[in-house]
């Protein structure tokens, strides 16, 4: 993990709060910001880079976009989604510099939901299964079997609470496209951990 900021906390302070602060060149307001989200901000991107490196890389670029661009931040839209989208951009933008990438390798199956797609799921979610498992290097060994992009879904859903019309922003899909990656990666996930139990 890195540590590109040193511990402060402004705990009371609301992040639209500390924006506005920030955005009037109070430097303690943008680095308690960045501490409220570098953890995630962090996991987030390493679903598209596995090299720590390259993940420091992706993280401190994002955060240097979003300090520049605050001033265009919409405080009367969410501001995880606008985070994640920044950091999602810089991370493919990063792999596409740094070597021979092609986007259509990045590119899951857009198609719309399928029938089975539509129906109520029955079956446990990501966290149910996951709380079987004994540590959270399970949950990433499962987790790599997964597309960047379904993976960066679970993780914008499951760990950092983001609904599916947020995500849709992050990833500029509609919403029926992120909810069938969701369906995708969930049931893959299931077969996984199941094969892993036998």
């Amino acid at each position: 993990m890195c540590s590109m900021i040193r511990p402060m906390s402004l705990p009371e302070t609301t992040d639209y709060a500390l924006i506005e602060r920030s955005r009037a060149g109070e430097d303690q307001a943008f680095e308690e910001l960045m501490r409220r989200y570098l953890q995630s901000v962090w996991y987030f991107a390493r679903q598209y880079a596995k090299l720590e490196a390259d993940t420091e890389d992706i993280v401190q670029d994002t955060f240097f976009k979003v300090w520049k661009n605050l001033k265009r931040f919409d405080p009367s839209k969410p501001f995880r989604p606008w985070l994640y989208t920044i950091a999602r951009n810089t991370a493919l933008d990063y792999l596409k510099k740094r070597r021979a990438f092609s986007f259509s390798d990045m590119d899951p199956d857009d198609s719309e939901l399928s029938f089975e797609d539509t129906l109520e799921s029955t079956e446990p979610t990501p966290l149910d299964i996951f709380e079987q498992k004994a540590n959270q290097s399970i949950l990433d060994e499962s987790l790599e079997i997964l597309h960047p992009e379904h993976r960066a879904v679970m993780i914008m859903h499951y760990q950092d609470g983001l609904t599916f019309e947020e995500i849709a922003v992050v990833v500029a899909k509609p919403m029926n496209t992120v909810k069938s990656w969701h369906r995708r990666a969930l049931s893959k996930l299931k077969k996984h951990l199941m094969h892993q139990n036998h």
